[in-house]
């Protein structure tokens, strides 16, 4: 998508308000021109830094997909077979342990409305109808995965509510677990990683690396 920024100079004879009105400039009061200015230059180094750290990004992930082929390739040659792939995290170290790599691979569930929205209400009957202590704590689940504040499914409280599944031999819970089931979909993988450096004193520091929104 195209972006809309504009960006005005005391060279521009007109500039375009937000509303879309034309203004001389000799009407522009001189803050909005020093913050026209400087807030194009900001822009400019974020997209440079947005871009370095979805390149340094990449870097790692390769990183991490090299080093992980030739742990699984050293396990097969020791134990004569293959080491079986699977999502987790993997942590490794340089030659004297003063850089540590940390690399977590986690699932991203997507949730079908539908069958969610049967689910919590099959899970709603049952807490109304069967009043307890530990259905208190199923009932604050509940609330929390179906309906908190962001107005979006919370996949961890979710995942809290199915190990209920074995303990609960309720008609009306175990059809609502199933359907939770059902409706969980893999949306995406994601790849969290940090790095560590050792300090003097054998702490190890975080260095600080935004990469949520990537």
């Amino acid at each position: 998508m195209k972006t809309a920024v504009k960006n005005y100079t005391n060279k521009d004879a007109i500039w375009t308000n937000a509303a879309g009105d034309d203004v001389p400039l000799k009407f522009v009061p001189k803050v909005d021109k020093v913050k026209e200015s400087l807030s194009n230059k900001i822009r400019k180094m974020a997209l440079e830094v947005e871009c370095s750290i979805q390149q340094f990004h990449n870097f790692m992930n390769d990183c991490f997909i090299e080093v992980d082929k030739l742990i699984k390739e050293e396990y097969s040659i020791k134990n004569s077979k293959e080491k079986k792939k699977g999502k987790g995290s993997l942590t490794w170290y340089n030659f004297d342990k003063s850089i540590k790599v940390e690399a977590d691979i986690n699932d991203i569930a997507k949730w079908d409305n539908a069958l969610m929205t049967e689910a919590q209400e099959l899970l709603n009957q049952y807490i109304s109808s069967n009043l307890s202590e530990n259905n208190d704590l199923i009932k604050g689940l509940v609330t929390d995965a179906f309906s908190n504040s962001k107005n979006q499914i919370d996949s961890r409280k979710v995942f809290q509510i199915l190990k209920y599944e074995t303990k609960i031999k309720n008609t009306k819970f175990l059809k609502a677990c199933d359907l939770i089931k059902q409706a969980q979909s893999i949306d995406k993988t994601k790849l969290y990683m940090r790095v560590w450096e050792k300090m003097e004193d054998g702490s190890y520091r975080n260095i600080n690396l935004n990469f949520s929104s990537i």
